[in-house]
């Protein structure tokens, strides 16, 4: 390649992966490399015999074009050196196992990377190893159910888990006498649990409903039965109506109601930096953010269409929502102005039914959608980094209704009942978030 007629910038190459850092020297180089170019440049400085592949941030967003038209978009010029941040690629995710269920799955929750917790529409919670063995099949709930959430590792809590359904109850599982059961059930709700969320530090959770409320609950299991609380209310049946599969279970009441939406509460979660804080997403194409010990609705986020999910994440501290429009949109709570959309990404051709942030990235996140596809995000590139299409034919142009981000595996369900469980590697961690905008 002839460089002299060319037109050329000095750069300056930094890395915050230590094993990859190169002197911060500046080079000159033409303008017209993209970012495979600079992968090679890095890749002889380090003087790798097996070259490894990255990606360049100028400017705080991926380089996905020439040096050149890089500088055109950004007004920037050319005779000042352009840092170009580099960072190992992140490699597609890979489809390593399929578990599957008689009926759609609603919800998925990784415990641990060695087991899963699948909530189904035919009302049956199932437990799974890596091994691909069902290890229990907890029958408790007398419709669907719609949301499981699990306990945080190294939880001192008797509960494992929780699930929500459509018969209005939330069921805690434990293990009694060597047996996974269910230890008590709390009820209040008047309509199905669409969502249900535990505290980091598992001593609450809370509950989001179609009968336009949010529930709060201790985590721990009651001493004795509290149909009597739930007796002085209006909205709840008592233990003399209840009747079905969960109609022995010790009842819970809630803590606390909290009122506002217009109409189902699809989605929650909890702030994981101040525990009183829940955001939560609902039919009234409202994100909402809620104080659970006052029951105030501190405020209000409005868009176009239904919020169908809502996850926060503790590096980003960004909540990512996603809609019946087809878009991903992040929420910055600590602005100003915390009303106002910070961001939107739109790939997915249909209902991006669940999100979920990467474990231990302030960056990456994850979709999936009744396209069929999971879509994998990192927030400083608009387009998806990749779309993650199903490799069995019967899953192919199915809904996908769950998805969860657990360490290094992604894991994704819907209408087909194959909990889809996908390998992702962890080289891209960046625990380090946006700054606040001022």
């Amino acid at each position: 390649m002839d460089t002299k007629s060319e037109a050329q910038i000095q750069i300056r190459l930094v890395a915050k992966q230590t094993k990859h850092a190169v002197p911060s020297t500046p080079i000159v180089v033409p303008q017209q490399l993209q970012r495979y170019g600079l992968s090679e440049i890095v890749n002889h400085l380090l003087g790798n015999e097996r070259p490894v592949p990255f990606d360049f941030l100028a400017d705080g967003q991926f380089l996905r074009s020439t040096i050149s038209e890089h500088l055109k978009e950004s007004g920037s010029s050319a005779e000042d050196i352009l840092t170009l941040e580099y960072v190992e690629s992140m490699l597609p995710p890979t489809e390593i196992a399929s578990y599957s269920h008689d009926d759609w799955i609603s919800s998925v929750s990784a415990s641990s990377p060695d087991r899963f917790v699948v909530g189904s529409y035919d009302g049956i919670v199932r437990v799974w190893n890596a091994q691909s063995e069902c290890e229990a099949e907890l029958q408790a709930h007398d419709s669907a159910v719609k949301c499981v959430a699990t306990t945080a590792p190294g939880s001192k809590s008797k509960v494992e888990f929780i699930s929500g359904s459509q018969d209005r109850t939330a069921i805690a599982w434990g293990t009694k006498g060597g047996q996974r059961k269910a230890l008590y059930a709390a009820r209040g709700h008047t309509d199905s649990i669409e969502a249900v969320a535990i505290n980091p530090t598992n001593t609450h959770f809370v509950t989001a409903s179609a009968d336009s409320t949010i529930r709060f609950w201790s985590l721990a299991a009651p001493k004795k039965s509290e149909d009597d609380i739930l007796e002085d209310t209006d909205d709840a049946p008592v233990s003399k109506k209840r009747k079905g599969a969960h109609a022995h279970i010790m009842t819970k009441a809630a803590i606390g109601t909290l009122s506002g939406h217009v109409g189902p509460v699809t989605s929650v979660c909890f702030n994981k930096d101040e525990e009183s804080q829940v955001f939560s997403g609902g039919w009234d194409h409202s994100m909402r953010t809620w104080d659970v010990a006052t029951g105030v609705n501190l405020t209000t986020s409005l868009c176009d269409k239904v919020v169908l999910d809502v996850d926060y994440s503790a590096h980003s501290r960004l909540i990512a929502t996603g809609h019946a429009d087809r878009s991903v949109r992040l929420w910055d709570p600590r602005s100003e102005d915390s009303t106002v959309v910070k961001l939107r990404l739109s790939s997915h051709k249909g209902f991006v039914s669940s999100v979920a942030w990467a474990p231990s990235s302030a960056y990456m996140l994850a979709s999936a959608s009744h396209d069929g596809t999971i879509k994998v995000w990192d927030i400083r590139s608009r387009p998806p980094l990749y779309t993650v299409h199903p490799t069995d034919a019967k899953d192919k142009g199915k809904k996908l209704l769950a998805l969860d981000w657990h360490k290094s595996l992604l894991l994704a369900g819907g209408e087909s009942g194959s909990l889809r469980i996908h390998s992702v590697n962890s080289q891209y961690d960046d625990q380090e978030g946006p700054a606040e905008e001022a």
